[in-house]
């Protein structure tokens, strides 16, 4: 049983596999939501999200609660454009999950389909390889949850006061890292790479590829936050403001968040997009 209550409108290492119960009893669970948004420095929001059915019990049980968060890519054309149809693509694909498909086929199948849908949107603005957004979702089914991500946007958990990533970011910076590893680069050539930051995953490409999901349902306990991030909310983001915003309803938590990181008057504030599901 999920209750939904609240507001919805509108890398770092995986955590332990032991968190990941799949052969635990089903409990229920209600979930508290908030939602908050700024645009930054920007001339334009290019962040999206979206949320399925809220009050179809029935649709809750069969398919539990999607959460889609889009950070259209502000260095290629169309971005919000790119960001707004990948979320409502990947609503209205996994609204089909089919009885006997599971939820991370019908993840996948429902990513893949709003990839194809953003690289069209390319096709058909003459604009190939020059249109892309990142995605994240997740699905909370009963007390468990199970993710998707194509980019640099983040999901986070905060669990007793424990903030940890949840996904792993698609950049350069990653195949970097192995090449140091393999004693083929030193680390400052690593860390000042002019390339170090760009998508190697993301929505608008001929075929997606490069995939972070779960297969494996994470157990979700009582008073556990799922946080979904665009990159301008979490370059701001620390454990201690979220320890502080934790002491909020999740709504206030969102805004607050938000607040206090476009006060920081960073330089070139890219929109920041938080959307918080609270156990």
């Amino acid at each position: 049983m999920i209750l939904i209550v609240g507001l919805l409108s509108g890398s770092q290492p995986h955590i332990d596999e032991a968190l990941a119960e799949s052969e635990r009893d089903v409990v229920p669970v209600q979930i508290v939501s908030g939602i908050a948004q700024h645009i930054g420095e920007r001339e334009e929001q290019q962040d999206s999200y979206c949320f399925s059915e809220l009050h179809d019990r029935e649709a809750i049980q069969r398919r539990g609660v999607l959460a889609v968060l889009a950070d259209g890519m502000g260095g290629l054309a169309m971005g919000g454009e790119a960001g707004q149809l990948a979320v409502q693509s990947m609503l209205q694909a996994y609204r089909n999950k089919a009885d006997e498909e599971s939820i991370p086929q019908a993840l996948e199948r429902a990513i893949h389909a709003a990839n194809r849908d953003v690289y069209g949107l390319a096709i058909e603005h003459g604009l190939e390889w020059g249109v892309g957004t990142t995605l994240i979702a997740v699905v909370v089914s009963e007390d468990r949850l199970y993710w998707t991500s194509a980019g640099d946007s983040r999901i986070y958990l905060y669990r007793e006061g424990t903030l940890r990533a949840l996904t792993q970011d698609h950049t350069y910076a990653k195949q970097l890292d192995e090449l140091v590893k393999a004693g083929l680069m030193t680390r400052e050539e690593a860390d000042t790479h002019p390339e170090r930051m760009l998508l190697t995953s993301y929505l608008g490409i001929p075929e997606l590829r490069e995939l972070d999901r779960n297969w494996t349902p994470f157990h979700l306990q009582p008073e556990d936050w799922i946080l979904l991030c665009s990159d301008g909310f979490y370059d701001g983001l620390t454990e201690p403001l979220m320890s502080e915003a934790a002491k909020l309803t999740p709504q206030l938590a969102a805004e607050y968040m938000v607040q206090r990181i476009i006060e920081e008057e960073r330089p070139y504030q890219d929109n920041a997009t938080v959307a918080i599901l609270n156990i």
